[in-house]
C-alpha cells in the first residue's frame, strides 16, 4: 500500500468541486478538480483559491466525470456526487449530507412560527440534491409538499429519464447558462428517490433563468443562473395554475454570483461585495 499523501479528486461545474477542494485544504490534503470545457474563469479561480489543481476537460460534465473516475487509485480518492456501477457509497453520503440544509430550513420556518413549505422548487443536475429534497419533504409521517424538479431545456436528463421510465443519457453536450445543471445523465443512486418522489418536472430556458435572476435581485437575493432556476420554475407553476395564494413556496437557490461578469451583464449591476472568509 502506498504511503504517499492522499489526494481528493472530483469533477464539477463549480460548487461541488470547490467544496471538495476546501475540505482537502482543511484536512491537509491535496486536491485535483476537473471542470468541463467552457467553464468560466471566475469559477475556476474560486476552486483554485482553495488550493486545488484545476484542469479543464475537452468535453462536457459527463466527460469530466468519466475522466476523474479513471484517476482513482491508492493515493487518489474520488469524491463524486453522481454514481456509477461499483461507486455508490460516496454519492449516497453526499445525498445524506444535504439534509443539513433542510434541517436549517425547518428551523427557520419554526422560528417564523410557520408550518413547512407546501411547494418546493429544486434545481436539478444529476439529481443528488433533488433526491435529498424528496427525502426531506415526501416523508410518510408528514404532510408531503409538492416537489418540482427544475432543469434547463437542453439539459433535462432527469425529465427525459422519467419519460423513458429508466436512466438515460442525453445526446451531445449541454450548454445552458445554468452551468451547474448542465448534466447529461442522472445519478443512478439518486434515481429511485427522484423518479418516485418528484411531482412535477419543469424545464426552463436561459432567458427565463435571466429573468429570474433579475427578479430575485430586485428583492435583494443574489442568485446565479443555476440557483435562479428554481424561481423560474415557480413562475411556470404559477402560470399553469399549480400554485394558490395560500401556498408556502420554498425556492432552493444553489449558487450566488459565481460568475460576477455574467451576473452584472444580466442583472445590470455587479453583485454586492462581501468580505472574504479568513484563511485557514
Amino acid at each position: 500500500m502506498s504511503t504517499a499523501p492522499l489526494t481528493l479528486a472530483a469533477a464539477t461545474d463549480g460548487n461541488h468541486g470547490r467544496a471538495v477542494a476546501r475540505m482537502a485544504k482543511l484536512l491537509g490534503l491535496t486536491s485535483r478538480i476537473r471542470v468541463p470545457a467552457g467553464t468560466v474563469a471566475a469559477r475556476i479561480d474560486a476552486i483554485a483559491s482553495e488550493g486545488a489543481e484545476v484542469t479543464v476537460s475537452d468535453g462536457g460534465y459527463d466527460d469530466a466525470v468519466a475522466e476523474v473516475a479513471a484517476w482513482a487509485d491508492d493515493t487518489t480518492l474520488v469524491v463524486s456526487d453522481t454514481s456509477w456501477e461499483g461507486y455508490e457509497q460516496v454519492p449516497a453520503w453526499i445525498i445524506e449530507g444535504y439534509s443539513t440544509i433542510f434541517a436549517e430550513v425547518a428551523e427557520q420556518f419554526a422560528d417564523a412560527g410557520s408550518p413547512g413549505p407546501t411547494v418546493v422548487c429544486v434545481p436539478v443536475g444529476v439529481g443528488a440534491f433533488a433526491a435529498a429534497t424528496v427525502g426531506a419533504y415526501r416523508r410518510p409521517d408528514e404532510e408531503p409538499a409538492l416537489v418540482a424538479a427544475v432543469e434547463p431545456v437542453d439539459a433535462a436528463c432527469v425529465m427525459a429519464s422519467a419519460v423513458a421510465g429508466e436512466v438515460i443519457t442525453l445526446e451531445g453536450e449541454q450548454h445552458s447558462i445554468m452551468a451547474g445543471l448542465n448534466c447529461g445523465t442522472p445519478s443512478p443512486i439518486a434515481w429511485p428517490l427522484v423518479s418516485q418522489g418528484v411531482d412535477v418536472f419543469v424545464t426552463v430556458t436561459d432567458d427565463e433563468a435571466r429573468a429570474a435572476m433579475r427578479a430575485l435581485a430586485d428583492v435583494g437575493v443574489v442568485s446565479g443562473e443555476s440557483g435562479a432556476a428554481s424561481y423560474a420554475g415557480a413562475v411556470q407553476l404559477a402560470a399553469a395554475g399549480r400554485l394558490v395564494a395560500s401556498d408556502r413556496v420554498l425556492l432552493l437557490s444553489t449558487e450566488g454570483a459565481t460568475d460576477p461578469v455574467a451576473y452584472e451583464q444580466i442583472v445590470g449591476h455587479p453583485p454586492p461585495s462581501r468580505p472574504m472568509s479568513p484563511a485557514t
